[in-house]
């Protein structure tokens, strides 16, 4: 039996992401080659390690220390939602450089263990020993491989490259699970990726835009399969709704499920204006949503480990604008839920307006009509024209009130249809698992 270890780490803040790993885990489980699977875990501090691992080792998975700080080391700033301060820049800029020149080092020294132990610490050590040991480095479901022209990209490119890297230096097969890829604007982007991939094993794409952006980047196939999010088991739909009745919902409510993000809007010289009219548009399609008879739900579909990356501090913004402690225009359902649990819980909802990617998926999979608010490369656009609905996604660059309530009113015309479309995809899906298993055993060694 084969070792293997996930990567780029486990981030239970983030439902998306722990759904992601988990399935990325039992997919490799399933192919039956593997009978020791580790996953890296994130987190700079104690709390932060607690909080983005705690869920995953309660499930019994084996996590090992991640060698990849970040680097804002812990730090976070909850009204930086938009743009950094320059102090926090340069103290990121400082803790970058420092781990690039001690982890360029590592890849130079890893087959010399008292070389290790002199530059890293125990835990890390343990790390290192796993990728001396470990037959299949699988880099998890995702979609963190693009580029937006950022003076950062370099960096950034290097940073999520990190592992792959790694993995091919020694000598180790390389699997990388659906992942969506591009844009790859940026300097060095490119190149990296060529590096970085070029020698894998196996790439797998979730889209079809993603697989067409990476195949002329790469020269080579990169087979479409679902994205590892769509096969996620969730808990039964009344444990999601035991968790509803406690914000007084009740069976006969028709809910509109809604997530919200912090978004910096890469690329663009004014974000602030654009996040207060996607908020603003909104609110507008909640009020709409209210006089239409509907009950608007929000939830937290990740809630860190920055602030960039915690809803909360959208939907905090949202119950500013729409003031709706005196208002009541929506109900915030303000809780931490595994992510089969949270998927329960849109089980029951009527509709869903999602920004957040897997929130999306967790509703479709449960035949829960949806539209899509799209943000980061391809991935949104993407995956509402693989369930053919491409029509119902707007970027979050060009969110308005306007096309928002369009979308709904064209969704809600269309209900039935989209139903249909949504139950007839499930059989296909667990095809496409098995598929996607059959193309692991392929790729690598028995």
């Amino acid at each position: 039996m084969k070792k293997a270890i996930i990567v780029n780490g486990i981030t239970d803040m983030n439902k998306g992401d722990q759904a992601l790993v988990w399935e990325s885990y039992r997919i490799i489980q399933d192919t039956g080659l593997y009978d020791d699977i580790k996953v890296i875990s994130l987190g700079d501090t104690p709390e932060e390690y607690e909080a983005l691992c705690g869920q995953t080792i309660d499930r019994g998975m084996h996590v090992i220390q991640n060698l990849l700080k970040h680097p804002r080391r812990g730090k976070h700033h909850k009204d930086q939602l938009q743009k950094e301060g320059l102090g926090y820049l340069l103290f990121q800029i400082k803790n970058a450089l420092s781990d690039y020149r001690s982890l360029t080092r590592l890849e130079k020294i890893i087959d010399d263990k008292s070389k290790t132990k002199k530059y890293f610490t125990e835990r890390e050590n343990e790390t290192i020993q796993a990728f001396r040991d470990v037959d299949t480095v699988f880099v998890k479901g995702g979609g963190f491989l693009h580029a937006h022209g950022e003076k950062t990209a370099p960096y950034v490119m290097w940073y999520f490259l990190y592992y792959m890297n790694l993995a091919k230096q020694m000598g180790k097969e390389l699997v990388l699970l659906p992942n969506s890829y591009g844009p790859f604007d940026g300097l060095t982007v490119k190149k990296q990726l060529k590096k970085g991939l070029g020698k894998s094993d196996l790439i797998l794409a979730r889209e079809h835009v993603s697989s067409n952006a990476l195949s002329v980047l790469l020269e080579r196939d990169i087979p479409v399969v679902p994205d590892l999010g769509f096969y996620l088991n969730m808990q039964p739909k009344e444990v999601g709704f035991e968790v509803l009745e406690k914000y007084g919902f009740t069976k006969a409510d028709k809910i509109v499920g809604m997530t919200v993000r912090p978004w910096r809007f890469p690329g663009s010289s004014n974000p602030e204006q654009l996040f207060d009219r996607y908020l603003d548009s909104l609110k507008e399609l909640i009020i709409y949503l209210n006089e239409a008879g509907y009950k608007v739900a929000l939830f937290n579909q990740s809630i860190g480990p920055n602030a960039h990356e915690d809803d909360r501090n959208a939907i905090a913004r949202l119950i500013d604008i729409c003031d709706n402690e005196k208002s009541g225009l929506f109900t915030w359902v303000n809780e931490n839920p595994t992510c089969d649990i949270l998927k329960a819980i849109y089980a029951n909802m009527y509709f869903f307006v999602g920004t957040r990617f897997h929130s999306l998926i967790f509703s479709m999979t449960s035949e829960v009509p949806s539209i899509s608010i799209a943000y980061g490369g391809n991935k949104g656009v993407g995956i509402m024209e693989e369930f053919d609905l491409g029509e119902y996604v707007v970027k979050i660059n060009d969110v308005t009130k306007e096309n928002l309530r369009d979308l709904f009113d064209r969704a809600i015309a269309n209900y039935s249809a989209i139903k249909t479309k949504l139950a007839e995809k499930l059989p296909y899906l667990e095809e496409q698992r098995l598929e996607t298993i059959e193309l692991i055993k392929k790729a690598v060694k028995h």
